[in-house]
């Protein structure tokens, strides 16, 4: 639920795949470089304090950065708007992993005050728009990916196999220099971004598709770990404990604040 926003409005996943189709520029950030990303119009950002003028369709972004960007255009925020949410304008990705930990699961008892979060506990309950966050541990950074349809279960099941559980593929939109898969690009879970044969091919660093795996328990369907593709491995599972992750979907999301000043006193 996009709080009111029109119902025919497109939403965060349909922007970020509406920058991919159309990037003229597209790269991800490396270290602390700045994060931006523009659509059909250009737009002023400061960059080490200096005002620059960023081309239209022009991206340099990177997991939490890039799913707040395709929040800011789908719903008319402002950085303020963000702040008002999460505190900072560009929570990291161990900061939203935080929020949706925090968040009640989806259709329990509301949570005072509340963080416009709702946690997905169940593969089967994914769908467009919620957004997959991986939590910071001490040798990595984190991610955040966009959902950008429902979990498919995967029969038979593909390496490394559990038993007691079940795999789902999850279609994702992200920002990032790791592929999700070296596929043919005929597969129906190639990633967007790698160029060529799997060996000899490349990376092209980004925004852009692809697909990651969730586990399951096979009787509770509540979620256990994850890997980064579907390519069949016997060393790619991150058990929680290894490396946690949340599904979150956002929930009543109040509307932009007014720029305008208010009135005068009576």
């Amino acid at each position: 639920m996009l709080g009111s926003a029109p119902a025919s409005a497109k939403d965060h996943t349909d922007w970020a795949l509406d920058f991919i189709d159309n990037a003229v520029t597209n790269d991800a950030t490396v270290g602390d470089e700045k994060c931006y990303m523009t659509w059909d119009d250009p737009e002023v950002v400061k960059i080490d304090g200096e005002d620059v003028q960023i081309s239209p369709w022009t991206g340099r972004t990177k997991g939490a950065c890039f799913f707040v960007l395709s929040l800011k255009k789908a719903m008319g925020y402002s950085d303020d708007d963000i702040r008002y949410l999460w505190v900072k304008s560009r929570p990291s990705s161990a900061e939203l992993f935080d929020l949706i930990n925090e968040s009640p699961v989806l259709g329990g008892a509301a949570r005072e005050p509340e963080n416009y979060f709702r946690r997905v506990n169940k593969a089967v309950d994914i769908q467009k728009g919620d957004v997959l966050v991986i939590d910071a541990t001490s040798t990595y950074a984190g991610h955040t990916v966009i959902i950008a349809g429902p979990a498919q279960e995967l029969v038979p099941q593909v390496m490394p196999r559990y038993s007691g559980t079940k795999q789902y593929a999850v279609p994702i939109v992200d920002s990032t220099s790791s592929p999700h898969g070296c596929f043919d690009p005929d597969s129906k879970y190639a990633d967007s971004r790698w160029q060529g044969e799997c060996t000899g091919g490349y990376m092209a660093a980004g925004a852009g598709t692809g697909t990651m795996r969730v586990y399951t328990d096979s009787i509770t369907n509540g979620l256990l770990g994850y890997t980064w593709s579907v390519t069949p491995s016997s060393t790619s599972y991150y058990s929680p404990s290894t490396r946690p992750f949340r599904i979150g979907r956002l929930f009543k999301l109040p509307e932009p604040m007014s720029t305008e000043p208010p009135p005068p006193p009576p």
